[in-house]
């Protein structure tokens, strides 16, 4: 509590004050402080709202799956200046809203120090298989005295050993964030852990959905539990993090997570939605780890995709986000979310990608 003998005159960044009787004033989590005599205020305001100190953003992939949708969102926010920076070799259209930064495909160290120059976040979306070129972003935005970085995280809990153990991607994410807790003295880091998406999985053939072949493969008895979030409360996260709840997404794994299921439940809604029956294929888990590893360990790169699926649709990796930490969707003011319509939804969408092949 802080006491004061003046009234607070305007809500803006300077403050006009007056003499008043003694006034007890409260700074809550966002950043507004709080009259506990508020019939004491008048003519004031009881309120004062400080502003984010994020306003220049950079965003790493912006024109992929969920880079594009992360950029719509941040250039919606009207306090935020947005740039995305881009490979010189990418064809892919940026809305024309943001600025553009184009660097080597290598990202190389200096034209990324130079890029990150003057900006208060840097957000990585780019994809999983991309992760260890992270340790360059991180380094470079440090560099550039950029106040926090978001991971390219998305994902589950890759602080887990067993989750660490499973693949080089789940590793890779885990690795970062020991690498930006060791640099937290320095510059800001929060990850958004938010599971999977189901529209980006059904059009994707993830989380065993093969929407248009009405065909599904189960782990094990379909019974591990696993968290998702729409692209559209992943992106919001993002945005409320940045522009009101700064605060309280410092230095930490942000969980959200609109409704936990497992395969079964997954594959009663897909057949609701569809109207049909699908054929199931049972997989046995632990003998498609070992085939999968076996696979990594020879080259193949396409192994480590099934082994991400793995982790998230088995419940034993930490893709539960309900039991992994406390989950952040009612402070970030994410809009609950209806499991039946998100299926349908994703069914529209896998339908809609059939239409534009034809």
């Amino acid at each position: 509590m802080l006491s004061l003998n003046t009234y607070v005159h305007t809500v803006t960044d300077t403050l006009c004050v007056a003499e008043c009787s003694t006034l007890h004033l409260s700074i809550n989590s966002v950043g507004q402080y709080h009259s506990d005599e508020a019939s004491s205020l008048h003519p004031c305001q009881a309120t004062i709202t400080m502003s984010s100190p994020f306003k220049n953003i950079i965003v790493i992939g912006p024109t992929g799956s969920i880079g594009s949708i992360l950029l719509q969102a941040l250039l919606n926010e009207p306090s935020f200046t947005v740039t995305a920076l881009q490979r010189k070799s990418s064809k892919a259209k940026v809305d024309p809203r943001a600025k553009i930064i184009q660097v080597d495909d290598n990202y190389p160290y200096e034209d990324l120090v130079a890029a990150f120059a003057n900006q208060d976040a840097v957000v990585n979306a780019t994809t999983s298989l991309a992760v260890s070129e992270q340790f360059r972003f991180i380094d470079a935005a440090e560099k550039a005295g950029v106040k926090r970085y978001v991971a390219s995280e998305y994902g589950l809990n890759n602080n887990r050993p067993e989750a660490r153990a499973l693949n080089s991607v789940f590793r890779q994410k885990g690795e970062v964030q020991d690498y930006l807790r060791a640099k937290s003295d320095k510059m800001e880091w929060m990850a958004i852990a938010c599971g999977m998406w189901l529209k980006w999985s059904a059009t994707h053939e993830f989380l065993g959905m093969f929407v248009r072949d009405r065909r599904f493969v189960r782990l094990d008895d379909g019974e591990g539990w696993f968290s998702c979030t729409t692209e559209a409360n992943t992106a919001l996260a993002l945005v409320n993090a940045l522009s009101r709840r700064w605060a309280e997404t410092a230095n930490r794994i942000v969980w959200i997570s609109d409704f936990a299921i497992t395969q079964n439940i997954l594959l009663e809604e897909l057949e609701r939605a569809t109207g049909t029956r699908f054929q199931v294929e049972t997989v046995d888990s632990k003998a498609l780890i070992e085939q999968k590893q076996a696979e990594v360990a020879a080259g193949s790169g396409s192994a480590t995709y099934a082994l991400i699926e793995t982790g998230f649709v088995s419940g034993r990796f930490g893709g539960h986000l309900e039991k992994e930490g406390e989950l952040m969707n009612e402070v970030l003011g994410l809009p609950k979310q209806d499991l039946s319509a998100v299926v349908d939804a994703a069914v529209a969408a896998v339908e809609a990608q059939g239409r534009q092949r034809r």
